[in-house]
């Protein structure tokens, strides 16, 4: 691992000239990787100091790219690239930019598939993005594509503006990487194969709250739209919250029931049947954030889905 710079800012002045002298420190990459890897560096400069956003703490929108370790910490910040078949992961949608310009991914594929190349993205459990806000302490998994693979470097601007480069190999195809979020502020990354650079990603890290658990009062339930019992269906299922109860549960969109109610024990258990052998999008709501994930269910296996606040749902 090889450290380049040192160079820490808080203005946007400050952030635009810690990238244009990493770029200038590039002395190990090759003269013609020198103006591509500038210009995906550049344009993606430090978010919220450019433009004077502050980093949101609330991330319930991004629940789904990370999940909250348990256990002793990790040690590895970054793990070498692992060989991963994206058949039976293919995202809905992808996400563009600061801004997630949401794209189908159907759409993108063929944009892809035409201008071939590396790409780089954070994968989420329904979706893949190019940027995300996670609590410090949390696990992602980023996903780099190659149509040829080979040996190459991930390069990583940190939040004190040092730039490390990881020379790995990355197989042909999709390359899984487990990023651990060790560090508070902005992480800029980008990988180069044979002097094609791929896009840059932007992983913002923040403080970790940990949410104090409640006395667990009955929630009063926002009336839904559509209100569906779930009595049909081959396979069930039961989430599990330890720390939640009085959650909403929602199923492909649809609202089935709230967990203490109608019968149900106030235990933080909430059982319903689905259609097996398919994808189903399962949607807890505490009564603030919303906790989202697509999961497959193989008919007749019973699926317990785990979920407890300030965390994504994990089975």
């Amino acid at each position: 691992m090889k450290r380049i710079g040192n160079i820490t800012g808080n203005h946007g002045f400050m952030s635009i000239l810690v990238v244009i002298v990493l770029i200038a420190g590039l002395t190990v990459v090759q003269a013609q990787d020198k103006n591509l890897i500038a210009s995906r560096l550049y344009n993606h400069a430090p978010y919220s100091a450019i433009t004077g956003t502050n980093i949101n703490s609330d991330h319930s929108q991004y629940a789904q790219f990370y999940q909250m370790t348990t256990g002793q910490a990790h040690k590895t910040h970054i793990e070498p690239p692992l060989k991963y078949d994206i058949t039976h992961k293919i995202p809905g949608t992808v996400y563009f930019s600061y801004q997630m310009q949401a794209v189908p991914y159907s759409q993108y594929q063929n944009y892809a598939t035409y201008t071939g190349g590396n790409s780089l993205w954070i994968q989420g459990s329904a979706s893949w993005t190019q940027y995300v806000q996670v609590p410090q302490g949390s696990s992602l998994s980023l996903l780099a594509t190659s149509s040829t693979g080979g040996n190459g470097y991930l390069y990583e601007i940190n939040p004190d503006g040092t730039l490390t480069k990881n020379g790995f190999y990355f197989y042909p195809g999709s390359n899984q990487i487990a990023f651990y979020a060790n560090t508070i502020g902005q992480h800029i990354m980008l990988f180069v194969i044979d002097g094609q650079v791929s896009n840059a990603i932007v992983i913002d890290v923040t403080s970790y709250y940990q949410p104090s658990i409640p006395n667990y009062p009955t929630m009063q339930a926002i009336p839904p739209i559509t209100t569906v019992t779930p009595t049909s269906g081959d396979t069930p299922a039961t989430i599990i919250s330890q720390g939640m109860r009085g959650y909403q549960a929602f199923l492909d969109g649809i609202y089935i029931g709230t967990e203490g109610t109608g019968g149900d024990q106030l235990d933080g258990k909430f059982s319903f049947t689905v259609v097996g052998n398919q994808n189903h999008e399962v949607r807890v709501y505490d009564g603030q954030f919303n906790y989202p994930k697509t999961m497959y269910f193989q008919r007749g296996v019973q699926k317990i889905i785990h979920v407890e606040p300030g965390t994504a749902v994990y089975v």
